[in-house]
């Protein structure tokens, strides 16, 4: 079982097809266990996207998106898991526009464990404007 969960820092807007505008956001998830290792996990992944509250104690402001992705069968494991890079990758597909009208969203995500315990973690997604790349950053 995982002892903490992290989105990673190269988690991004992304385009997922060839015309170059954002359609939703890469979302880079490692579970770590209690050594500090990757791990695999089952359950639900729910990641939630809000719009980011500048000089403020709760960064958060209203809700734009939301996902759940079920990690509970071999085919789950397969489809989100890397072997190579030993975290989940998750594409959450987002309406057109949605991060193009300001510089900085909070991406939350919550890990639900079969045994109904919850991890979380919290990242800072960047959107450059149109001629830089996309970027992000840990919450410090």
């Amino acid at each position: 079982m995982p002892e903490r969960i992290g989105i990673m820092p190269f988690t991004r807007v992304e385009s997922f097809d060839d015309d170059n505008r954002p359609d939703g956001i890469a979302m880079l998830l490692r579970p770590i266990n209690v050594l500090g290792d990757p791990v695999n996990i089952v359950g639900q992944v729910r990641a939630e996207l809000y719009e980011y509250t500048p000089a403020s104690g709760l960064r958060t402001g209203p809700r734009l998106a939301m996902w759940e992705v079920l990690l509970n069968t071999k085919e789950d494991q397969r489809r989100y898991w890397s072997s190579t890079t030993q975290m989940y990758e998750f594409h959450l597909e987002l309406n057109t526009g949605v991060v193009s009208q300001r510089p900085k969203y909070v991406l939350a995500v919550t890990y639900n464990t079969p045994l109904g315990t919850h991890l979380t973690d919290e990242y800072i997604l960047e959107v450059p404007i149109a001629s830089e790349p996309f970027a992000s950053e840990k919450p410090g």
